[in-house]
């Protein structure tokens, strides 16, 4: 029986985190204010930058330590970030 109230709480929690996820954007068990669409699109741009900075901090670091050559990594980062800045100066317009 304590398994069964156990197995319960923890499908309410989960149930709870996923619809906080889907409404709001965060992991979260207690929700929040929703985020506005401008400020799920702002986030979703901030993650790409994270992700596009990443990738060109690894494409100049790659070349000391393999002799690889990383240029089209750093170029495709760096296309990212143009994009990603285009995407933003577009949002600031709205």
């Amino acid at each position: 029986m304590a398994k069964k109230i156990i197995l319960g709480i923890v499908l309410a929690v989960v149930a709870l985190v996923a619809f906080n996820f889907v409404s709001t954007g965060e992991i979260t068990l207690i929700p929040t204010t929703p985020l506005s669409a401008e400020a799920r699109a702002f986030n979703r741009l901030h993650e790409r930058f994270v992700a596009a900075t990443h990738q060109l901090n690894q494409a100049e670091k790659a070349p000391g330590v393999s002799g690889l050559d990383t240029s089209a990594d750093a170029q495709a980062a760096l296309t990212e970030l143009d994009q990603i800045e285009k995407e933003l100066q577009e949002l600031k317009a709205k």
